[in-house]
């Protein structure tokens, strides 16, 4: 829940830090009324330290340690109920704005609706499970299971605060839904759209999809792209910050990456330089061309212009965020070595590549391991077939 130390017994939260111990075999969590500051973290360390201490020698007093608290038992009650812990809970996470907003969100739809201010022990179960099969109706798997993502935190630290001895969610499992599978554009597609944009368009509009078409960015990645990023004799540019829901944050993976720069996307850049380069190294790359300022996020490119132009050219209707997908299967089928693909992508292991896009993988070889197969195979009859 909140950034724990390992082995240190240590969690600092918010506006406070809680300690965690075991004595005469029951768990013990308590709650100190310290700023979570790096001197403080450490003299509750020391806290600590004295605690297992005193416990090895048994001779720790626990009212002495801790006089102003309970003494950590099971029976322990909060004020209020689901929804007041809820927001206690939420209190004890360090997580991007976003993830925040999707938990909030999740509270306040559908689990305190439903739950109220009940004492978190009178939820069952069951009653979750119907939850769940009620709103299969109308919302996805993935949906569901986001949903769930709060409640389970919200049961597992009422377990860790001994307010219960076990979550209700224990025995429920995530809901089955099928995954997305990449719906990249083909060669073809990739150059009607880009030829369309070109004549229909502001130039930046083209410029926009051709860099995102041509380095696999994603739409949060290229939309913060600054000019100080771009390295022009190494033809490189450095990726180290997204922005999601109007909030700059870190990368998607939280590492930062150079891309390989092709001739044409360094021409995408000088072609743009024109239109913010003047604004400074700290400007962003890509603007709006008709507000003439930083796009305020990446909805509006794609209903202004991306998607009208599938339209206008009869090409199936699929997301923007295919632009990276159609780079990845495009390097893949031109035979490009996958690790280096991953890195150009900011995927933390070419195992994602491989997961995400081995049927193309399959078609980079140009059918050479299809036709060692049908030398083995091909010319054999069915009893000189060797198995």
């Amino acid at each position: 829940m909140g950034r724990k130390r390992p082995g240190s017994g240590i969690e600092p939260l918010k506006h406070s830090i809680r300690v965690r111990f075991r004595w005469n075999g029951k768990r013990y969590r308590e709650t100190l009324n310290l700023e979570p500051t790096a001197a403080n973290i450490k003299a509750a360390e020391r806290l600590m330290a004295r605690v297992h201490q005193e416990i090895d020698l048994g001779v720790f007093d626990y009212e002495a340690t801790f006089p102003k608290k309970e003494s950590g038992k099971a029976d322990r009650k909060i004020a209020g109920g689901f929804t007041t812990y809820a927001n206690q809970w939420l209190e004890t996470l360090v997580v991007e704005k976003s993830t925040m907003s999707d938990y909030v969100s999740a509270i306040n739809k559908v689990w305190s609706p439903a739950f109220g201010e009940r004492n978190l022990k009178t939820i069952k179960p069951s009653e979750i499970k119907k939850i769940i099969a009620d709103r299969a109706n109308v919302v996805s798997g993935k949906t569901i299971n986001n949903n769930m993502i709060p409640l389970r935190g919200i049961f597992e630290l009422a377990v860790d605060d001994e307010l219960l001895e076990r979550s209700p969610l224990d025995r429920i499992k995530s809901q089955k839904h099928q995954k997305r599978e990449p719906d990249p554009f083909d060669r073809e597609e990739t150059e009607q759209i880009l030829a369309y944009m070109r004549d229909h368009y502001d130039e930046q509009v083209w410029n926009w999809y051709e860099f995102a078409f041509g380095t696999g960015m994603r739409p949060s990645e290229q939309i913060v792209v600054q000019w100080r990023d771009v390295d022009w004799k190494r033809q490189t540019i450095r990726i180290e910050r997204a922005r999601v829901r109007a909030v700059e944050k870190s990368t998607k993976t939280r590492t930062v990456r150079d891309i390989d720069l092709t001739p044409r996307m360094m021409a995408v850049l000088q072609r743009q330089k024109a239109h913010s380069f003047t604004r400074g190294l700290d400007s962003p790359i890509f603007i709006n061309p008709v507000t003439n300022t930083p796009w305020p996020d990446v909805q509006d490119q794609r209903k202004l212009y991306f998607h009208p132009t599938l339209r206008a050219l009869g090409i199936r209707s699929r997301d923007a965020y295919q632009t990276r997908h159609t780079y990845a299967t495009t390097a893949l089928m031109g035979g490009v070595n996958p690790a280096y693909i991953a890195r150009q992508l900011g995927h933390r292991s070419a195992a994602m590549l491989f997961r995400h896009y081995s049927k193309w993988i399959d078609h980079g070889d140009f059918g050479r391991e299809a036709a060692k197969l049908n030398q083995i195979y091909g010319d054999a009859g069915p009893s000189k077939a060797a198995f």
